[in-house]
């Protein structure tokens, strides 16, 4: 009997959507599924058609920011073909805390394209945040993220078992999950555009390595005269910042004095590394 063929599209700045993303696949294919976990900055548009076509379901992930999506997994939603049968969709965000409604909010614009959430789950994960700005904590140890894994881990199991069972099962698709969702997206999409001019670099730090450039999702980063130069492009999805090994990326013109003291977070694993989900060189 031919397995039931699982194409997981997804996004991921950091490495936490990643690694749900990986942990999903594998679960599932212990089920008896053909399952495989596509970083969406690695496909064409023709590529994903071409495997939702395939695919007796798909499944679609991203971290959250400000309770929506990063502007990258928008595009690509918005770039989606139109089934005419109707495509089943694990649906599951990556975030810190909490996000309100999850990834249930962008059910009508799926719905109308032929695609409808069957399954919507949210995974708490560690903080990826390592900005001056920012009040909460954060951790750059991967041995601390043991535990938190260890459950998120445990939900996947719980989560791919509802799929084996044809068991519908969506997290805080709720109004009042809907309005506290809002309280974080309606002021996050207003100052989105405005964020991005805030980024800059420290030339006394910056080496020249080029890795900004080379792993930033959407290409927002070039070089000039040496130093990496932000455009109107940027996502936030903090590879830049995190991922300078001489902490020269700023933002809002402030040195990384929260990394020097402790290292950005690197990812959930220590296997973990931008160059596995970017654009093929």
């Amino acid at each position: 009997m031919k397995k039931p063929i699982v194409s997981i599209f997804y996004f991921s700045g950091t490495g936490n959507t990643w690694w749900a993303s990986e942990h999903i696949a594998e679960e599932l294919n212990r089920h008896s599924f053909d399952a495989t976990a596509y970083s969406i900055e690695q496909l064409t548009g023709k590529e994903a058609a071409d495997l939702i076509e395939k695919s007796s379901m798909i499944g679609l992930g991203f971290p959250v920011y400000g309770s929506d999506a990063p502007r990258i997994f928008h595009d690509f939603l918005d770039a989606l073909p139109r089934q005419k049968t109707q495509v089943p969709v694990l649906g599951f965000v990556t975030q810190m805390i909490w996000s309100g409604d999850g990834i249930n909010f962008l059910e009508n614009e799926l719905n109308e394209k032929g695609y409808r959430i069957r399954w919507a789950v949210e995974f708490n994960m560690p903080s990826n945040i390592a900005l001056p700005i920012f009040p909460f904590p954060y951790s750059s140890d991967t041995n601390t993220f043991k535990p938190q894994l260890k459950k998120c881990s445990q939900k996947i199991t719980d989560l791919c078992k509802k799929i084996v069972n044809n068991e519908d099962y969506h997290q805080h698709n709720h109004l009042i999950h809907a309005a506290s969702a809002w309280i974080q997206r309606g002021p996050f999409r207003l100052a989105h555009d405005w964020g991005r001019k805030f980024w800059s670099v420290d030339p006394d730090a910056c080496t020249s390595c080029k890795r900004c450039a080379q792993i930033c999702p959407v290409g927002n980063i070039d070089m000039q005269d040496g130093l990496p130069v932000h455009g109107g492009e940027c996502v936030y999805c903090m590879r830049c910042f995190n991922y300078c090994p001489t902490l020269a990326i700023q933002y809002m013109g402030m040195k990384n004095t929260r990394a020097k003291k402790k290292p950005p977070f690197q990812g959930p694993v220590p296997a973990f590394r931008p160059e596995l989900i970017t654009k093929k060189k």
